[in-house]
């Protein structure tokens, strides 16, 4: 009887340390496959929508990046020409955009911030988030 008895216990010990082993391997591809989202960057949309062309960019978004930021590295990836003044007392005046001038043919920059309009004076006051998406339109 006492076989009987220790032939049972093996498989349930040997059933024991698989359970252990496949809870370790679980564990183990959990931390290898984070599929929650935590290791990416934080990034951000911007689009050009002019009636001539529409560019499109996504770039990681930094601690107090304001849409003048966004802009401005979008600028610079995208070798498009940007030119702007900021006044004495902080607004942003946006005088060209890619070869679309400011003001010409009552034409003027349009800026959003996820569909929210914002005012070209302050470009540089608005911080952009994770998944903002910041619009550029020449009406």
């Amino acid at each position: 009887m006492s076989d009987l008895i220790n032939f049972f216990k093996k498989p349930f010990f040997a059933q024991i340390i698989l359970l252990i082993a496949l809870v370790g391997i679980i564990y183990f591809l959990k931390l290898s496959f984070d599929l929650s989202g935590n290791n990416t960057p934080n990034l951000a949309t911007l689009v050009i929508n002019f009636e001539t062309e529409k560019r499109f960019f996504e770039g990681e978004v930094v601690k107090d990046m304001t849409m003048l930021d966004a802009l401005s590295v979008a600028v610079s990836v995208g070798k498009i020409k940007l030119n702007y003044a900021i006044d004495e007392s902080g607004s942003v005046n946006i005088m060209e955009i890619d070869g679309h001038t400011n003001g010409i043919s009552n034409k003027y920059f349009v800026f959003y911030l996820n569909s929210k309009k914002v005012a070209a004076k302050d470009l540089n006051k608005e911080i952009v988030h994770n998944r903002d998406r910041i619009e550029i339109g020449f009406k």
